[in-house]
């Protein structure tokens, strides 16, 4: 897969599908000369790249020449300063105050089973390492690349390593770069805030720099690292896609430059602003690594590229993951052990596998203004403690889960009463809080440490077997009052350094128990956090339609095993929207499966509702987590699609926003079966409640009930209406290339069969399974 051919004196990365080149220019940079499909090599490097020779002579020294310009040509690692205008990839300082580094290639080496300390990173076999040298200075700079196969992607990253004498000072140290010799793609990000993060946005690529970037200190809700590049043509099935994500949980940048010459360049890591790091003689400084992918199937294509990396070479554990049930929107602050209790074990009477105790169970915490950092059990809410409840909990059968924010410090709390210098702050200025709460410095070890060893003692006194691990603001009043004025610029990055030490500590001492990633839902939701956590809390916002834009963005670039979904209660405490139960399930399955409600204040149809849903789930939960995903979604209205390994089953969910009046037919294209197999497909076995459709249910019931409101409302609330079954047997390529013709959505006729059919936000599942 790793290829140097000396003669052309080019490199060549090759995955299945995909070829990868770059090449040693006359000038010993080094150029990028071709990311794509996969090619048969014959040409030279002046096949790909024509430099200009006006202006040599006899002479072959590009750099004497008056028209060869570094501003004209693609590179793998562009500094400032020798004639490239554009974004550079690195920008660094030496003593002097020398700024202008020109790194030039060296030699190369193959390396098996590289690791790098203290970052995430994908499991590798072999990578190539391209050791280039600064030609004043001689302080050197690694490039590393490794090919992933079966997987078509590429990893990416470098190193700087001070083998001089002198001090150098790091402006910018981003962790990949690639150019390309024409600008006509479209740019697709994802992008959002709190409640509604990670919404897919695409436009044209213009001329100047677009950055997506975080100053927050986590890699935010604003812009998520992942991005991609998309041909004119491209769609979700077919065209060229490249697609970036960064393997990082702090402040970042990538930039997206398109020059006067059409140049298009692409560089990302670390964020630059507010960045500074000494680097001292026999420093090695590491960035965070890169994906790269291409696909020419579309974005579906592309995805399927990046979740395979991430369950092959990322996520380190591949468990089956329970349902769980959340306290969080059931009771907020106001528990008690017997409440939770009695919620609990109406939770595993319908099935639910995991009761997760969520905020407020520690300290005096009644509300957001007190307690964070006093992982101690408030005895009036629990007064048996954490692990009397445990135990009870367990005893049902039930797993037993914990909610935690360890980063973080309330102003009230005794932690920060004793430790104040243990906050992220200064000293003798008043600090802003976010959420009434500070953040720990994680960038010293002693705080680390003191986490280490609390949530040790926690986590086994309450026999954890899954954290719910939050962290609900963003950084402000940027200082350590454990650093030097010259170390203040490392802070953001060693806070995250001390927060992975943190985590694969307690990944080492508990590997039994599952960890799920939050940030005020989904303000952290990275690869790097999923290294150590393999599920995030995906937002906050549990609305079954917000949901559905949410998570398809989401899963562009994430597994469905690492995106968690709950079932809230009937009307959204976000939106105030009402979303039939049906649909809020049919949202959640498409990833980790979780319920976020009273369970003790339920209908009856909601109890046979949830049961049901619950088995549905258990039956096809391997597919709902681990199959190969589809997005056929076009505008309001959105289809997933999950297919199994063997190509023998597999689930469509066709997800309405608002009823059309009189719509023509409706037929969906499916993807990823068998041409020559047989399929039955039918819908899932699902029920609307009619008292939820007002005057229609005047049609659905007796006359007698219509004159008796009571006896009308009681019956209302048990009375299940069944969505009328579907089936047909098809083959597999009727099924994709004819299309699945759904039944109407709606006749406008208004009698009681309509109510077989689907309102507003109405969704339904359908289930393809081969004969």
């Amino acid at each position: 897969m790793i290829k140097f051919n000396e003669e052309k004196q080019m490199f060549i990365l090759e995955s299945k599908d995909t070829t990868y080149l770059m090449g040693i220019a006359p000038t010993k940079h080094l150029f990028h000369l071709y990311y794509g499909k996969k090619i048969h090599l014959i040409g030279n490097q002046e096949d790909y790249l024509k430099l200009p020779k006006v202006g040599l002579g006899s002479t072959t020294n590009y750099e004497d020449s008056k028209t060869f310009s570094l501003n004209h040509v693609p590179l793998e690692a562009p500094t400032y300063g020798k004639g490239d205008y554009r974004e550079p990839m690195i920008h660094i300082e030496d003593e002097d105050g020398y700024r202008s580094m020109d790194f030039i290639y060296d030699h190369y080496e193959i390396i098996k089973d590289l690791t790098f300390k203290d970052l995430p990173q994908v499991t590798k076999n072999e990578t190539l390492k391209i050791i280039l040298v600064e030609k004043t200075s001689n302080i050197l700079l690694n490039l590393f690349y490794t090919v992933l196969d079966e997987e078509e992607c590429i990893i990416r990253n470098c190193s700087l390593e001070n083998t001089t004498n002198q001090i150098f000072t790091l402006d910018r140290m981003l962790s990949a770069n690639i150019d390309f010799l024409h600008s006509n793609y479209d740019l697709l990000t994802l992008d959002g805030a709190w409640i509604r993060e990670r919404h897919m946005h695409q436009h044209p690529l213009r001329y100047g720099v677009h950055k997506i970037d975080s100053k927050k200190g986590v890699s935010s809700s604003d812009h998520n690292p992942f991005f991609a590049l998309l041909d004119k043509e491209a769609g979700q099935n077919f065209g060229s896609v490249y697609g970036f994500n960064l393997i990082y949980s702090g402040n970042f940048e990538a930039n997206i430059e398109v020059n006067p010459h059409d140049l298009l360049r692409v560089n990302l890591g670390i964020n630059s602003f507010d960045f500074k790091w000494a680097l001292h003689p026999k420093d090695v400084f590491i960035t965070p690594e890169v994906v790269l992918t291409y696909s020419d199937q579309g974005l579906n294509g592309m995805t399927h590229h990046m979740h395979q990396l991430i369950k092959n070479h990322l996520i380190k554990d591949s468990i089956e993951r329970p349902i769980k049930l959340n306290n969080w929107e059931a009771t907020y602050f106001d528990f008690n052990e017997k409440k939770l209790i009695a919620i609990a074990k109406q939770a595993k009477k319908l099935g639910i596998e995991c009761f997760c105790l969520d905020d407020g169970w520690f300290g005096n915490r009644n509300d957001d203004l007190s307690s964070l950092g006093d992982w101690v059990e408030n005895k009036k809410k629990l007064p048996n403690g954490l692990e009397h409840l445990s135990y009870k909990i367990k005893k049902m059968g039930l797993k037993f889960g914990l909610w935690v924010e360890p980063e973080m410090v309330n102003p009230k709390s005794d932690l920060y009463t004793n430790h104040p210098d243990w906050a992220i702050h200064h000293k003798t200025s008043k600090p802003s809080l976010g959420r009434n709460q500070l953040i720990l410095d994680l960038s010293k070890e002693e705080v680390v440490d003191y986490l280490d060893h609390t949530l040790t003692d926690l986590f086994k006194r309450a026999q954890v077997d899954y954290v719910k691990w939050d962290m609900n603001r963003n950084f402000s009043d940027l200082f350590s009052q454990h650093r030097d004025k010259e170390s203040q610029g490392k802070l953001t990055h060693q806070y995250v350094l001390g927060l992975y030490r943190l985590l694969s500590r307690l990944k080492d001492k508990f590997p039994h128990v599952l960890f799920e990633s939050c940030s005020s839902g989904g303000n952290r939701f990275d690869l790097g956090m999923l290294f150590y956590m393999p599920q995030t809390w995906t937002s906050d916002n549990t609305d079954g339609y917000e949901r559905l834009k949410i998570q398809e963005g989401t899963s562009l670039a994430y597994p469905l095993s690492s995106i968690s979904n709950h079932v809230s209660d009937d009307v959204s405490h976000q939106v105030l929207r009402h979303t039939p139960l049906e649909t809020r399930f049919n949202v959640a399955c498409f990833g980790v499966l979780g319920y976020e409600l009273d369970l003790r204040k339920r209908k009856s149809f909601d109890y046979k509702v949830i049961r049901e849903q619950v088995q549905f789930y258990k039956k096809y939960r391997i597919l709902f987590q681990q199959g190969k995903f589809y997005d056929f979604s076009q505008k309001e209205d959105h289809q997933f699609m999950v297919v199994d390994d063997h190509q023998s089953s597999a689930i469509l969910g066709v997800f309405q926003h608002l009823t059309l009046p009189n719509p023509g037919h409706q037929k969906i294209y499916l993807k990823g079966l068998n041409t020559e197999k047989k399929y039955r497909v039918t819908n899932r076995k699902q029920y609307e409640n009619i008292k939820r459709f007002g005057d229609l249910t005047k049609h659905a019931l007796p006359i007698k009930f219509k004159t008796h409101g009571a006896l009308f409302n009681w019956i209302s609330n048990w009375f299940l209406f069944e969505v009328e079954k579907f089936e047909t047997v098809l083959s597999g390529s009727e099924l994709m290339y004819q299309g699945l013709v759904l039944p109407p959505r709606f006749t406008g006729t208004g009698h009681h069969e309509s109510m077989r059919l689907m309102p507003d936000f109405s969704s339904r599942l359908y289930i393809i399974e081969e004969i």
